[in-house]
């Protein structure tokens, strides 16, 4: 399968991108999961490239795209992004993030309903500052130490082979303790609930069956009511990793429903 690596410049930096698939088909956004990269959704390129152009973005700090001299809210991620976007001249653009990328992706689609066609939300924290402080000791130990020991990232990967731990602990010395932890800051610091209740694009939501952010789907049952909620087999928190298959059959089957309710 063809793939293509390039840069695009924006007012802070350049962001590195991976693109795939027809470039005259609808845009699709692959936004990764913190300490990450595009190889995290390598796996699902083969399925969407099917219907979409696709484009993988490293985002800000991460992977191979420009590193971070400060703090970045989740704001500062979706306006780099628009600049991305309009860099490409992508139009008719559907977002899928994971984690942080669902993060932006959601205050992309609420705050620029225009610029979008639907949204997929992956394993996405929603929270309250309160239940962001009471987890924080965890979440800095997770992303505060860079080096993993094969034995701990194999339980939060599920599956994980060898050269998947050596991809998973290269991206995540690429972006380093300082910009990991800003990470999550920024995700604890983004008002997810309100961004939620201003969504108004076509929008998926989909959790791992061994998700370790069971916390969240209650918000999103309550604040996307509309929105389909799938639960993915075999995968926690990453499952364009840990079961690319199943997340391609459920972001193409939801596609069709919504083809189907449209005519």
């Amino acid at each position: 399968m063809h793939m293509e690596h390039d840069f695009v410049s924006t007012s802070e930096g350049q962001l590195h991108y991976v693109r795939t698939g027809p470039r005259d088909a609808p845009a699709l956004l692959l936004l990764h999961s913190n300490g990450g990269s595009w190889r995290q959704f390598a796996g699902t390129f083969a399925g969407l490239s099917d219907r979409f152009a696709v484009y993988a973005v490293d985002l800000p700090g991460q992977g191979d795209s420009f590193p971070l001299g400060d703090h970045f809210a989740i704001e500062r991620y979706s306006r780099l992004l628009l600049e991305f976007i309009d860099a490409l001249e992508l139009e008719q653009v559907t977002l899928l993030g994971c984690s942080v990328g669902g993060s932006i992706a959601i205050d992309l689609a609420a705050n620029h309903p225009q610029r979008f066609e639907r949204l997929v939300i992956v394993e996405t924290p929603a929270r309250s500052d309160e239940a962001w402080a009471s987890r924080w000791g965890a979440m800095e130990a997770l992303f505060g130490v860079v080096a993993q020991p094969f034995e701990f990232a194999a339980k939060r990967v599920l599956g994980l082979t060898p050269q998947g731990y050596l991809e998973w602990s290269i991206d995540r010395h690429k972006a380093g303790a300082k910009t990991m932890v800003s990470v999550m800051w920024a995700m604890r610091r983004h008002d997810s609930f309100a961004a939620l209740e201003r969504l108004t694009l076509p929008t998926l939501v989909l959790f791992g069956e061994s998700t370790p952010i069971a916390d969240s789907r209650a918000v999103y049952e309550s604040r996307l009511p509309q929105a389909p909620l799938v639960t993915l087999p075999g995968c926690g928190h990453f499952p364009m990793v840990e079961n690319p298959a199943a997340l391609v059959e459920a972001v193409l089957a939801w596609l069709e429903q919504e083809v189907e309710q449209a005519r």
